[in-house]
C-alpha cells in the first residue's frame, strides 16, 4: 500500500490522500486549502493525480477543507464514483454552491467590478 498526501500536510486544510494498492487507487477527500498566504495557489489539481485512473473518491465529511476541490476533479475528466453518506452529499452540495458564490464575488471584487 502507498499513501500520497495531496493536502493537509503540515497544515490543517486541504485534506486529500491518495491510497494505492495492487487492486485500487482511491482518493480520500479532496479539500480546499483555506486561509491567507499562498493557499489559492494550492487549490489546484496536483500534477500526476489523474495520470492513472482513480477507482473511487471517498468523502469523509462535508467540510470545505475536505470537499472543496472535488469540482476540479470533474472538470479534469473524473467521472467515477464518489462515495459519501447521504448527509455528506447533501451538505457538500450546499457548501460547494456557497463556496462558488463567495469565490465569484472575490474575483469580481479583486477586479474592482463590485
Amino acid at each position: 500500500m502507498k499513501i500520497t498526501l495531496h493536502g493537509a500536510a503540515g497544515e490543517v486544510t486541504g485534506s486529500a490522500y491518495l491510497v494505492e494498492t495492487a487492486r485500487a487507487r482511491v482518493l480520500v477527500d479532496f479539500g480546499m486549502f483555506q486561509g491567507g498566504g499562498d493557499h489559492n495557489a494550492k487549490n489546484v489539481l496536483p500534477r500526476g493525480l489523474l495520470d492513472q485512473p482513480l477507482d473511487a473518491v471517498l468523502l469523509t465529511h462535508a467540510h470545505l477543507d475536505h470537499v472543496g476541490r472535488v469540482p476540479l476533479l470533474t472538470k479534469a475528466g473524473y467521472g467515477g464514483k464518489i462515495f459519501a453518506t447521504e448527509a455528506t452529499r447533501e451538505l457538500a452540495g450546499l457548501i460547494l454552491r456557497d463556496s462558488a458564490k463567495v469565490q465569484s464575488y472575490d474575483v469580481l471584487r479583486r477586479n474592482r467590478k463590485l
